[in-house]
């Protein structure tokens, strides 16, 4: 294993507390209260009985159970605490491989794949061997997340390499592997580096897309970025047929359709299929797609058109563009532009009247983040906690609400920050883009002008031109399909189907 010896999380202990395991006399009323599924009286008992003890084994004991209990209440971020602090005392702690389980556990409810991560990273050592297989693979699973995101290609290839076919985490661990690998061939930047790299990648991504197996945490979402992944990388080997047909793989409506149409439009429009290109972008225009951040969809369709040599329309799409995009620089930039705190960023997100300071494209690219959807998830859950907390009335006027309360605000607290520096960061990307696509519509749109001149001078009588060319039904994929002239109507079952069929305004270009 690269750079540490790996370790493994044992399963969490009997649900019930044997009062055979615990022999003080002391824990009693916190072990019936337990058994009876008073759990709220339980860990009162148990915390109290800490604050009272010495460093004993009831003691140790008394800190783990008191961690399952809050776990048992979902109460998850006071679990996690608490399995935290035994974790932070280290291996000698009897119940330090049980803490690391409940902390992966606790991860997987709340959809954390931060803040757990980064504690296994640091804290991995050769006794998580002792962990059960299933906790060992997820473990192993998310240091090489944590080494991915680091950069550390070459440890997050051994950690993830371990994960293996029987365990739950096998489909994100091999989806992972081929993102890694086209990250190395990146890193690298030879030619014949990329080509290996790629073709690794395509291995990993074919294999998620062969698997079935129910029990594999998201499979299906994995299944459509595996074809994404495998679009993308046959797209950056430049062969932009097979780009398109897994492109064309993702389902409709999924969460990812709307990558896989924008994307698609230049695979089809790489591969020479200018009629498909501008019949992708319809359906990426279509109302149905309103307030989506998409400003190179606007430049590609110009591309195509002109192109085609055909101006008018590609200025038509240039005029779009800019009524859409060309004032986001000048709304965004402030937002950057002052000293402010991580969490306000967040507060762009997740506070209604922070919201209307955001194009509504733009908050729409920053709030359906993955992670950023993660954070949100995660952060619901922290307020549901402490209301939970609150409304315990076991727990009032008890230190242990005081502490349940102040673990779960500093957690939430150390959220908001880190999910806004990521929003931060993702809104400086969407302002480069932006202004990155502003200068390629100018350049775009100067080219078209110089064109037309052009043709002007030469006296070529376009119009004559193009009434000579005839328009062709598009290929009919097979029998069981029907064609539809588009009447300006989206109709949903009709959008991500449209194929334009294209006149050429090139007229020099055709007789040479």
């Amino acid at each position: 294993m690269a750079r540490r010896s790996t370790r493994y999380l044992l399963a969490l202990v009997a649900l019930a507390l044997p009062a055979a395991a615990v022999a003080q006399a002391d824990l009693t009323p916190a072990i019936r209260a337990y058994n009876q599924g008073q759990y709220d009286r339980a860990a009162l008992h148990l915390y109290n009985f800490i604050a009272s003890s010495g460093q004993g084994g009831d003691r140790a004991r008394a800190e783990f159970y008191l961690a399952q209990t809050l776990e048992k209440l979902k109460f998850y971020e006071s679990a996690k605490y608490h399995y935290g602090q035994i974790v932070n005392a280290g291996p000698s702690h009897p119940y330090y491989i049980p803490a690391i389980e409940g902390l992966i556990q606790i991860a997987e409810v709340v959809d954390d794949d931060v803040i757990v991560p980064a504690l296994l990273n640091r804290e991995y050592n050769e006794d998580f061997q002792r962990l059960r297989p299933e906790f060992l693979h997820k473990a192993n699973y998310f240091v090489g997340l944590v080494a991915q995101r680091a950069g550390n290609l070459d440890e997050a290839e051994a950690f993830l390499l371990t994960v293996p076919e029987e365990s739950s985490y096998f489909a994100r661990a091999r989806y992972l592997l081929g993102v890694v690998q086209i990250q190395k061939g990146q890193q690298a930047g030879t030619p014949d580096a990329m080509d290996q790299a790629s073709e690794a990648a395509l291995a990993y991504f074919n294999q998620v897309l062969q698997l079935s197996d129910p029990n594999y945490v998201d499979l299906r979402d994995l299944r459509d970025l595996a074809r994404l992944g495998m679009a993308r990388t046959y797209y950056g080997l430049g062969e932009y047929a097979l780009a398109v047909e897994y492109y064309e793989q993702v389902p409709r409506f999924s969460r990812f359709w709307d990558e896989a149409l924008f994307e698609n439009g230049w695979a089809r429009f790489m591969n020479g299929d200018y009629g498909g290109a501008l019949g992708t972008l319809q359906a990426l225009h279509a109302p149905q797609f309103a307030g989506a951040f998409q400003p190179e969809s606007w430049t590609l369709k110009a591309t195509v058109y002109y192109t085609a040599c055909l101006y008018d329309e590609a200025k038509e799409a240039l005029d779009a563009y800019a009524a859409n995009y060309s004032q986001y620089v000048r709304m965004m930039q402030p937002l950057l532009a002052a000293d402010r705190e991580a969490s306000y960023y967040y507060g762009l997100i997740a506070k209604e009247e922070e919201r209307k300071k955001l194009p509504r494209a733009v908050y729409n690219y920053l709030a359906a983040n993955r992670r950023v959807a993660g954070f949100n998830r995660y952060i619901a859950q922290l307020d549901a906690e402490l209301s939970g907390i609150a409304a315990q009335p076991t727990f009032r006027g008890t230190p242990l609400r005081d502490e349940l309360i102040q673990v779960v605000q500093q957690q939430k607290n150390l959220l908001e920050n880190v999910a806004g520096s990521f929003i931060k960061t993702r809104l400086a990307n969407a302002i480069d883009m932006v202004s990155h696509f502003d200068a390629q519509s100018e350049i775009i749109r100067f080219e078209t002008s110089k064109a037309e001149t052009q043709r002007i001078e030469s006296g070529i009588d376009i119009d004559a031109h193009l009434a000579i060319q005839k328009h062709y039904r598009p290929r009919i994929p097979a029998e069981d399909w029907e064609y539809w002239n588009f009447q300006g109507e989206y109709w949903i079952d009709e959008i991500g189907y449209y194929q334009f069929t294209l006149k050429s305004g090139c007229v020099q270009r055709e007789e040479e």
